[in-house]
């Protein structure tokens, strides 16, 4: 009798072992299938979005090498803290893949265009599991918060970051609600750089103004920060300007000038510097949020925005402090 119970038993637990032990199967956003043996726990990415989803999801520990705009931002060098993932590059600067391969990563997460794919390839051929993700839509970013918690195990943290994106999206739902089209204020969106760029309607930032309420004049203008002149940005008589943050003061100097004078008195919506509210990322529904209820004050007279959004950065990287909006002397 005994003899027979210790056999389930062992038979249960080696049920159970491979059970625990299965392959992780993936399909990426280029339709790429990729299999894991076990959760990652050395990742590389190679791109800012990649950085910011992985930390989003406590990942921290796990990221060995590290791409895109890390050096400057305040914001990931926080979350890293003594952390010093190795700096394999980024998309503008070009990626190493020598230095890639002698962190041997069991995960790389690749931007999904064409050096991209053709990094991808290369990985692949040298036995190093890839992801090509491609966060260019609110939607796209759910996607890749799932596939990424998939392939790390870490489900239970993409749950929660889902559920306050959709908490967040409620509150702007109900703040926009009865918003006739008529009533949509005409917004127009201005690269840090220079004013006279701004977001088609092929760009992310289209769709954030779109969430927000708001109505991007350049509809309908192809490209990516497509250029227009300054009789164009007159003609279409935005009500509101939605602009970039950095350290730059060309935009500053540009609506000084004596034919801008009427769209620098317009209100300006000033997305915070470093936020990343302004790409694909985990947080974009914040920015979302913040555009929302600067637009229409009077419709989210309700809500406080400080402590909406330091509730997000609180479920999602455990800090209320990381907000853009909280005030140092509430942080010490």
């Amino acid at each position: 009798m005994l003899n027979r119970l210790f056999s389930a038993v062992v038979i249960l637990l080696c049920g159970l072992s491979s059970v625990s032990a299965a392959p992780i199967h993936l399909v990426d956003q280029q339709g790429r299938e990729v299999v894991l043996q076990k959760p990652a726990s050395r990742i590389v990415t190679t791109f800012t979005p990649a950085n910011l989803f992985s930390l989003s999801l406590g990942l921290a520990d796990q990221l060995v090498g590290i791409g895109g705009s890390t050096k400057h931002s305040p914001f990931i060098n926080r979350i890293l803290a003594e952390r010093d993932p190795v700096v394999i590059g980024s998309r503008s600067a070009g990626t190493s893949l020598e230095t890639i391969v002698a962190l041997k990563p069991d995960l790389v997460l690749v931007f999904g265009k064409k050096d991209g794919y053709r990094l991808a390839d290369r990985l692949t051929s040298l036995g190093i599991a890839s992801l090509v993700i491609q966060p260019e839509s609110f939607k796209d970013s759910e996607v890749v918060l799932s596939l990424l918690a998939k392939a790390t195990g870490t489900e239970d943290k993409a749950a929660k970051i889902a559920a306050e994106n959709q908490r967040l999206a409620e509150i702007i739902q109900t703040g926009l609600k009865g918003l006739s089209d008529d009533q949509r204020l005409r917004a127009y969106y201005a690269n840090s750089s220079d004013l006279y760029r701004t977001a088609s309607e092929q760009m992310f930032q289209h769709q954030l103004m779109a969430v927000a309420g708001v109505e991007n004049v350049a509809t309908g203008v192809p490209g990516f920060y497509p250029k227009v002149n300054a009789e164009q940005l007159l003609l279409w008589q935005p009500q509101v300007l939605v602009r970039e943050s950095n350290d730059s003061t060309k935009v500053d100097e540009q609506l000084n000038k004596s034919l801008m004078t009427q769209l620098a008195q317009l209100p300006h919506i000033k997305i915070p510097k470093g936020s990343f509210w302004d790409m694909p990322s985990p947080m974009a529904m914040a920015g979302a949020l913040y555009i929302a209820a600067h637009a229409y004050p009077e419709r989210f007279i309700n809500i406080d925005l400080n402590a909406e959004i330091a509730h997000y950065y609180q479920v999602a990287f455990g800090d209320a402090c990381l907000s853009p909006l909280q005030e140092m002397s509430q942080c010490l």
